[in-house]
């Protein structure tokens, strides 16, 4: 398990709770716009995995859980064993997902190695590769997690951070069109679905990106409410 950076206390990394957020190395996707692009390739630091371990187990009682994040975690070949060690600690796990990899999410959704699952949804269709900085769009494995999760009892939220230069109101209204059939198949709604405004930092690879308004974001996520419970800003 790479584990390529970690933040010892968050509160703000899962919902409503005291947790220690693991950042995983390595992503397949080239998001131009990521936070963390210092964790995508290249030299990448490792973490003693035995010292993490043991600020876990000297935080018993403070920390409520564990945040998986990455990079995407789900590259990593030992990352359900990994979760299932988190998981003998009673501690609770949350996996930060970009949901390329349906068939390792299932196993560990059957398993139960989480308690919680964030899933990112990047765009429209027909944008998905541009945002993913990919020449494949990946939407049909991402659509397969989606589908993971709700069939699944795992509570979960989907993300899409907001960037002016690649999401319009005609993007939010094309990601309804496409979902809302997937979830009347299923006869359920997304738990919840959040749009994040996106933030620039001096490790987002290309420069120039902005957040939509305030207003923008609320037309946004006024046009995902029927397809989700709850549907909800953060960051604007």
């Amino acid at each position: 398990m790479h584990i390529a950076g970690w933040q010892k206390v968050s509160l703000v990394d899962y919902p409503g709770k005291v947790a220690c957020t693991l950042f995983t190395g390595g992503c397949n996707l080239r998001c131009p716009y990521c936070h963390n692009s210092e964790l995508l390739e290249g030299p990448l630091p490792a973490q003693d995995i035995q010292e993490v371990l043991a600020y876990l187990d000297a935080r018993k009682g403070i920390l409520d859980g564990v945040v998986v994040s990455g990079g995407e975690p789900c590259l990593q070949p030992d990352l359900a064993a990994f979760l299932a060690r988190l998981k003998e600690k009673d501690l609770l796990v949350k996996l930060d997902t970009n949901g390329c990899y349906p068939d390792l999410l299932g196993e560990i959704l059957d398993r139960h190695l989480v308690d919680y699952v964030a899933m990112d949804w990047k765009n429209a269709p027909e944008d998905y590769a541009l945002t993913v900085g990919r020449e494949a769009s990946p939407l049909e494995q991402v659509t397969g997690s989606l589908d993971k999760l709700l069939s699944g009892s795992v509570p979960f939220e989907l993300r899409t951070t907001v960037v002016e230069q690649l999401h319009t109101e005609r993007s939010f209204e094309k990601i309804r069109d496409y979902l809302e059939p997937l979830l009347a198949k299923k006869g359920k709604k997304i738990p919840a679905f959040y749009l994040q405004a996106f933030k620039d930092r001096d490790t987002v690879p290309f420069a120039g990106f902005t957040a939509p308004d305030k207003k923008s974001l609320e037309r946004y996520a006024a046009l995902l409410e029927p397809l989700a419970d709850k549907v909800g800003l953060r960051g604007a």
